[in-house]
């Protein structure tokens, strides 16, 4: 499995202030079939799609893991943050997934400055 995700298309446009709730409804989505797989993920991905169907996604990898359902919400809400496009703006889709899993058979290499005085 490369990735896991959750997306839904709306029954009207939406602006990008209204995704917030369906975000969080799906990032909860996306983490409840996350956790069965058993390894860790560390990209964030936020897709949308406007009305005129241009696809955006954003993505933030972070330094280890996403920890937990809350901190994956509030990675996605900050992705939807950096969308730059006008307020006039409307989208049918939205989609929050996670990637970049943690291969499970590779050691994991030790942070090399945690004992740096």
């Amino acid at each position: 499995m490369k990735s896991v995700s959750s997306e839904d298309t709306f029954a009207s446009d939406l602006p990008l202030a209204a995704l917030a709730q369906p975000i969080q409804a799906l990032a909860e989505k996306t983490w409840a079939a996350y956790r069965r797989g058993g390894r860790g993920a560390r990209t964030v991905v936020l897709k949308l799609k406007t009305a005129q169907f241009q696809t955006l996604t954003r993505s933030q990898s972070l330094p280890r893991p996403v920890a937990n359902q809350d901190e994956l919400v509030r990675v996605a809400l900050d992705l939807r943050a950096r969308v730059t496009l006008p307020d006039s703006t409307r989208f049918r889709l939205v989609g929050v997934g996670l990637a970049g899993f943690d291969d499970p058979d590779l050691p994991v290499q030790e942070n090399l400055f945690s004992e740096l005085e």
